[in-house]
């Protein structure tokens, strides 16, 4: 009797043992149901992880045109790279519960369902593990306005078809024209400039370089963000006015007086099937705001008949940080790795610039940079950048890191919206973002 007494209770213990040690993981992804090409949506994993410690991955694949950002990367290491997202841990939290917060990011020009799912990997006595999550259907709406005609599924999304070699061009009629500058009194001079902006809507940028012992002041700017620094007026549209033509103008006070019209060069700066496109204005003796309706359509198709096509930003020689005189880099270069447009505000951290195209994957791999480096071409220089950022304070930390932890003590925070560059304090502006020293 006192033997089986004796069974029971190892059998029991058995039993208590394997219930306490048997682990129950499992995630859970949440998203909305629906968003509308162009945005950024949140997404939220709970990840019951049960007693698991140690090395763990999340890993998802995402559809070409949607890109992801960490929230707040606590304690793991997020990453997207080649359409995947991966979260590593090389020690769990303790916690039982992780709840995780990411986003991602929709071409402009997508449209139909998005599959988030993912799966959780880890290790348990010694041997490879996963979870699977049930995946959330994303319905993702096109854009408003987006042209039916550069509208691209889900499902088909791939390079060739959101950046075709050959895009649609519609943007003939798209035109700056400013007025000669007009005397004002004792008070300076005022610029008028005439925007023609077709049937662009989102975001745009005018900006005109000021001659020295002048400083410029808004007057008005419809709707847009007005900013004077480096001797730099710039006029900022997240979505530019409703109307296919507006007047924009603001004054030019000089240091002293003078009677010499001062001598201004600018440009127009917009979006167009995702690449940004700039146009020189085009400056004219005639007065502006005295034009009927009439008057500026014959106007502005008289200035579009005699202007080329878009034209790429490129800028005159520039200085080298030593002060001696370059050539800006040659028209047509191609470069390796070229930097993606993305939709809306986001920052990146500029590691260097030069005049020569490098070999990236050498050079910044000496420099101990293992993340993913991208080039631009942008006032004449070849620029080198890392990240992609969707709050200002996340790339502050990662310039910090990269100061702390490579020889690179240079390197800073710039700023993008929709893929054209802007200055990080027009962007904090824009995205009412926080700025951290």
């Amino acid at each position: 009797m006192m033997k089986y007494i004796i069974l029971g209770i190892i059998l029991n213990t058995a039993l208590i043992i394997s219930i306490f040690t048997s682990q129950d993981v499992s995630l859970q992804i949440k998203a909305p149901s629906a968003t509308d090409a162009g945005s950024t949506v949140n997404v939220e994993i709970e990840l019951h992880k049960a007693s698991i410690t140690g090395f763990a991955r999340f890993q998802q694949e995402l559809p070409y045109g949607v890109t992801a950002s960490p929230v707040y990367p606590a304690n793991m290491d997020f990453s997207f790279e080649d359409n995947t997202v991966k979260m590593i841990w090389l020690d769990l939290p303790g916690e039982e519960l992780i709840t995780i917060h990411y986003q991602i990011h929709i071409h402009e020009r997508l449209k139909g369902n998005i599959n988030l799912d993912g799966t959780f990997s880890y290790i348990e006595n010694n041997q490879r593990k996963s979870a699977e999550a049930s995946g959330v259907m994303l319905a993702v709406n096109p854009s408003p306005g987006m042209d039916e005609r550069l509208i691209v599924d889900v499902s088909e999304s791939g390079r060739s078809l959101l950046y075709p070699e050959s895009p649609i061009d519609n943007t003939g009629n798209v035109i700056a024209i400013r007025q000669e500058p007009v005397p004002d009194d004792d008070l300076g001079f005022i610029i008028n400039t005439l925007i023609n902006k077709g049937d662009k809507n989102h975001f745009a940028k005018i900006e005109d370089r000021i001659p020295e012992g002048f400083m410029a002041i808004e007057m008005e700017s419809q709707d847009g963000i007005f900013t004077f620094s480096d001797q730099k007026a710039r006029i900022i549209w997240n979505n530019l006015p409703l109307e296919s033509s507006f007047i924009v103008s603001y004054r030019l006070i000089p240091e002293k007086y003078t009677d010499a019209i001062p001598q201004l060069d600018g440009e127009f700066s917009f979006i167009h099937n995702n690449i940004t496109t700039t146009r020189e204005i085009v400056q004219k003796s005639v007065d502006i705001k005295s034009l009927t309706e009439n008057e500026k359509e014959l106007l502005i198709a008289s200035v579009t008949s005699q202007t080329a096509g878009p034209l790429t930003v490129e800028s005159p020689t520039l200085p080298s940080p030593a002060g001696e005189r370059r050539p800006p880099v040659r028209p047509g270069l191609e470069i390796s790795h070229p930097l993606e447009a993305e939709s809306g505000v986001y920052y990146r951290v500029q590691l260097a610039a030069g005049h020569r195209p490098v070999d990236i994957e050498n050079y910044f791999k000496r420099l101990n940079i293992t993340a993913d480096v991208r080039t631009e071409i942008h006032e004449g220089w070849i620029k080198y950048s890392t990240g992609s950022f969707y709050d200002y304070k996340t790339a502050r930390d990662n310039r910090v890191n990269i100061w702390n932890t490579t020889p690179i003590d240079d390197a800073f925070v710039s700023a993008y919206n929709d893929g054209l560059r802007i200055t990080v304090q027009e962007a904090l502006v824009i995205a009412n973002h926080q700025w951290y020293r």
